[in-house]
């Protein structure tokens, strides 16, 4: 490589990190999940407790730690903001993107390496939750570890026959099962048991199908047992032996009853995750249909790599549609196979078709735009959708205007002659996508209750001080704690933290006269009250000085 492609392929590499990892502090959290998994984490290592999670100064087992352990690390190197909240997600899908390049290449080629890494990044809900703090990217990455070494012990049995980058051998079954282990013990970190049960159930049932009754050998389980027993049991008898009833209520509570029953009120219809699917994986939809196809001819031909990216795709998309318990991230981890074999299909795939489906995405941007100016310029359709004159559809235009240029750009290059016109095709409407949410979700940001959530914490934090009680009444917004760097005192509210308060129930107040009794006996306390229950407060006499008041919530401080 010339000095010249060196220095190409370096500033390629920065602009690439910095469009990354610069825009995750150009917003504030979202509630409620970026306010819970960065509260959590702070309250951790404010109270020096690495072992009991805590979110309010309550109780919460719903999750394992590793989110919060990163994050916390994270808040201590960097301090406590947007950007350090995000980084370990950031990290996280940035190192699955570098992860599909390598295993892409090592199975099928540089070329499919490298248009994996390009489809992956730049798919929409991928790179969405690369910039939300939610636990679904650091699962994916550690699963997508777990991924890889199956393939790699796949294909180094199908040997250099199966895929046209393939090394077989020892060293990469030893590789493989390294892999399995480590992502399989990580990703039960960061979600609990559906991090054993994917990689092991799509194992199986590649072995019972493909009749490879030696992959039960070469993928050496003991090592996957030694790696949850090394990495996961210290914590799981750790937070047990300091608190007995954390068992019942995780593996039992948050595994098996949510996947069954209705207990968490997120029941959708089967078909739920097919339009999160074709939404998602823009813009890359419109390839899918050819995609089949391709990866159905790869099967057909014996690509073992190819079978194990199929049954890993197909079980968690149907593992998750069946389950009682649905949420837009939850699939989040079929995109990794999904990409690989959208690369693989792409190798092949002729340009004409490529450049269709990048224009059919130009086209569905171009459309949106035209719906975002309608209602910008539209009072009537502005009030219905509770939007203001703010800045948020100007930019949620300009948004949907750069995503469907770049893949008008990107279907005109596919055309072009040259081997390196579908890379460039590709990489130009990934760059479509990193533009539209590099504007979409500082655009979110802008939205009126966002807005008021944010006015309201900078008129309270004045009155915080190192002594100062603080009171959520009739309602929890879950990223308040952490701005103002205390958690609150519930009132009336339980919603999600009624199992911790079943074991801490002082951390609690039931009702708005206990709520009365305890203000009037504080000389320094704020509270942030439903703005329905204030007139109530009112009605009782408490000594209440207004700091700020939103649609739905009032802050007040101790006169």
């Amino acid at each position: 490589m010339s000095r010249l492609s060196q220095r190409v392929w370096l500033a390629a590499l920065i602009a690439v990190v910095v469009l990354w990892f610069a825009p995750l502090s150009s917003y504030r959290l979202f509630n409620p999940d970026e306010g819970r998994y960065a509260e959590i984490p702070r309250e951790m290592l404010a109270s020096g407790d690495w072992v009991t999670p805590r979110l309010n100064a309550i109780k919460y087992f719903e999750k394992p730690p590793l989110h919060y352990w990163a994050t916390a690390v994270a808040f201590r190197a960097f301090g406590q903001s947007e950007w350090s909240a995000r980084l370990f997600v950031a990290l996280s899908g940035f190192l699955g993107v570098l992860l599909s390049a390598w295993v892409g290449t090592r199975v099928y080629g540089a070329r499919v390496g490298a248009l994996a890494a390009l489809v992956q990044g730049g798919a929409l809900l991928y790179l969405g939750l690369a910039r939300i703090s939610t636990l679904d990217m650091g699962l994916t990455a550690a699963l997508e570890v777990a991924l890889a070494g199956l393939l790699l012990l796949v294909n180094a049995r199908a040997g250099a026959g199966a895929g046209a980058g393939a090394g077989a051998g020892s060293g990469d079954e030893r590789l493989g099962a390294l892999l399995l282990a480590m992502g399989t013990a990580l990703a039960f970190l960061a979600k609990g048991l559906v991090g054993i049960l994917i990689p092991g159930t799509v194992a199986a049932l590649y072995l019972l199908l493909q009749r490879d009754w030696s992959l039960l050998w070469r993928a050496r389980p003991w090592w996957t047992v030694a790696a949850l027993a090394l990495m996961g049991a210290p914590w799981v008898w750790w937070v047990s032996q300091r608190n007995p009833e954390f068992a019942q209520f995780f593996f039992v509570h948050e595994h098996f009853e949510r996947f069954l029953t209705r207990v968490h009120a997120r029941y959708e219809p089967d078909w739920f995750f097919v339009p999160v699917l074709l939404v998602g994986f823009m813009p890359w939809t419109g390839l899918l249909p050819e995609m089949v196809v391709r990866s159905w001819r790869g099967c057909r031909r014996g690509e073992r790599p190819t079978r194990m990216l199929v049954l890993w795709t197909l079980f968690v998309f149907g593992f998750f549609s069946v389950s009682q318990s649905k949420l837009v991230p939850y699939i989040l981890p079929l995109f990794p196979a999904l990409s690989l074999l959208t690369a693989r299909g792409l190798e092949e795939m002729p340009v004409r078709r490529v450049a269709g489906a990048l224009g059919g995405a130009a086209v569905m941007w171009g459309v949106l735009a035209l719906l975002a100016m309608v209602v910008w310029h539209s009072p009537a359709w502005s009030q219905r959708l509770e939007l203001d004159s703010g800045p948020a559809i100007p930019m949620m235009l300009g948004a949907f205007a750069a995503a469907g240029l770049l893949c008008a750009v990107g279907a005109w290059l596919a055309l072009r002659e040259g081997r390196m016109a579908v890379v460039l095709a590709v990489a130009t409407a990934a760059l479509g996508t990193a533009a539209l949410l590099g504007l979409m979700l500082p655009a979110a940001d802008q939205l009126p209750r966002q807005r008021e959530i944010t006015r309201l914490i900078a008129a309270a934090r004045p009155a915080m001080g190192a002594g100062t009680a603080f009171y959520c009444v009739d309602d929890y917004e879950q990223s308040i704690p952490f701005y103002l760097g205390q958690a609150c005192t519930l009132v009336g509210y339980r919603g999600e933290l009624d199992f911790g308060l079943q074991q801490e129930p002082a951390r609690w107040l039931p009702t708005l006269e206990s709520f009365a009794e305890r203000w009037r006996s504080q000389d320094a306390a704020v509270a942030v009250i439903r703005r329905t229950s204030y007139p109530h407060l009112v009605q009782m006499g408490l000594p209440m000085r207004v700091l700020y008041t939103a649609p739905t919530l009032v802050a007040v401080a101790r006169r």
